[in-house]
């Protein structure tokens, strides 16, 4: 699961009061559960960078390369029930987006969640009973950065290079 999966699912469990293992995400090896109960299933739909920058930055022990990605990424939140609580709990998706846990959480990772999403109906007939399902689709600004050293010009390893004639 991608750290934003991770912290919605830990902002979802927390504010809905879920029971542990009800919340994750798709394609994670989870069989749908046998009761009736709510479920709740994040997906990444799609990530669009934005910005993708390199900056230098000189130390003591030598050069640093920050390479910095920044990103929106569209993510569902698939609410399933097999009664109505899916559809009854839908609106506590988009308080959890605006409650105090939710800023900390993006303060902290430096990140923003919006806080709106429609709300889909997106129920479907299983077997000979309907699994209710409300999908509500939001997007997360992020950035992600990775900083490696760098070899200074008088240590670059070259590699050799063999010519067959």
């Amino acid at each position: 699961m991608s750290d934003t999966l991770n912290l919605l699912k830990q902002l979802i469990d927390t504010q809905l009061k879920m029971p542990k293992g009800r919340v994750w995400a798709a394609n994670s090896d989870n069989s749908l559960p046998k009761d009736k109960k709510l479920f709740i299933v994040l997906k990444i739909d799609e990530v669009k960078p934005y910005a993708n920058n390199l900056k230098y930055e000189y130390t003591a022990e030598g050069v640093n390369e920050i390479l910095t990605t920044s990103v929106a990424e569209d993510i569902t939140i698939a609410l399933l029930s097999r009664n109505t609580e899916a559809r009854d709990r839908a609106y506590e998706i988009l308080q959890a987006l605006s409650s105090t846990l939710s800023q900390q959480l993006q303060e902290k990772n430096k990140m923003h969640i919006s806080r709106l999403g429609n709300i889909y109906d997106a129920s479907f007939l299983e077997a000979t009973a309907f699994l209710n399902r409300y999908d509500i689709r939001i997007r997360v600004i992020r950035s992600y950065q990775n900083i490696n050293p760098v070899d200074y010009y008088d240590k670059f390893s070259i590699p050799e290079i063999h010519l067959e004639a």
